[in-house]
Order: structure tokens, then C-alpha cells, then sequence
């Protein structure tokens, strides 16, 4: 899956579990980061077939040379396992297997790929909005969506003249 979906998918599950910074950033390395290791083969597979061939569902180009690493495949299991027990940490597994689960679910229904990957990303957006929404009911006793739009609008734009960029 696209790296977007890779990533709203983390963010609903990290708002579900109310992580905190650290637990963050184990959730952002394991469920959408280990996708770097693509970045290595787009040369290879961009002289081989074009820069079009990057929107293709699946990045096959039957040229048989890997374009992903062993993190990609259960046997990746192992290694992200012993860093979980080694950490005393869930989280890396749990987002891990999230990140595998949705790999394995745009290959094993290649011609259905874009109607599952819009239904999870819209998905997994509408219900970070909803948690957000629902914390921010509860905090501020406040019900109106106009009202929490214009929070987020003026949070984002306080963050910003404050530091420059955009941080939580």
C-alpha cells in the first residue's frame, strides 16, 4: 500500500492507544518507516521501466531482483520479535504486523487494490477526526464541528508561528 495509507493507519491506531512521544515514534518507525528500504530500488526500477511504472499496483517488474527486504516477509517476524522482547515493548510487533497485514492484503487482491486502499484511508482519516473530535468534546465540553475546526485551524496556525513547522 501507498505510503499514506501506511501512515493514517498508524496515526488512528497510535490515537486509539494514547501513545506518548516515544511510543510514537517505535509506532511511525515500524508501521510506515521500514518502506525506506523501496527507496534503494526506485533507481533500478525507474531505469528499468520508466518513471510512469511507479503508479502501477505492484512494483513486479519481473527482472527476479528484490525491491524489498526481509522486513517485508513474515520471516521479518523474527527480527522484529527479538527487538519487542529485547525492548520489553508490544508496539514494534503490533505495527510490524499491521504494516505486513496491509502488504499482504493489496497483493493478495491486486485487481480490488484501489477501492480497499481509498476505503482504508478514508477510513482511518474520518476515525482520527472522530477521536480527535471526541477528545476534544470531552475536554472542552464543547459540540459543534464549526467550533473544533477552528481549534485545529488555530492550533496548527499558533504551532507554526511558534516554531516554524507543524509539531504535536
Amino acid at each position: 500500500m501507498l505510503t499514506p495509507t501506511h501512515l493514517t493507519v498508524c496515526v488512528f491506531i497510535g490515537l486509539l492507544l494514547h501513545l506518548n512521544r516515544n511510543e510514537w515514534f517505535v509506532a511511525l518507525t515500524f508501521g510506515v518507516v521500514i518502506d525506506i528500504d523501496h527507496v534503494f530500488a526506485l533507481p533500478r526500477y525507474v531505469s528499468d521501466n520508466g518513471w510512469s511504472a511507479i503508479l502501477r499496483p505492484t512494483w513486479d517488474d519481473a527482472s527476479g531482483l528484490p525491491w524489498r527486504s526481509l522486513l517485508h516477509e513474515p520471516v521479518g517476524g523474527f527480527i522484529v520479535g527479538y527487538l519487542s522482547i529485547g525492548w520489553r515493548l508490544m508496539l514494534p510487533l503490533i505495527f510490524w504486523g499491521i504494516h505486513v497485514f496491509m502488504d499482504w492484503l493489496q497483493n493478495e487482491f491486486i485487481e480490488y487494490s484501489t477501492p480497499i486502499e481509498s476505503a482504508i484511508l478514508i477510513g482511518t482519516v474520518v476515525g482520527s477526526f472522530a477521536i480527535g473530535y471526541h477528545r476534544w468534546i470531552v475536554s472542552s465540553g464543547e459540540k459543534t464541528w464549526s467550533r473544533y475546526l477552528s481549534h485545529l485551524w488555530m492550533s496548527v496556525r499558533t504551532s507554526i508561528a511558534r516554531n516554524g513547522s507543524v509539531t504535536p
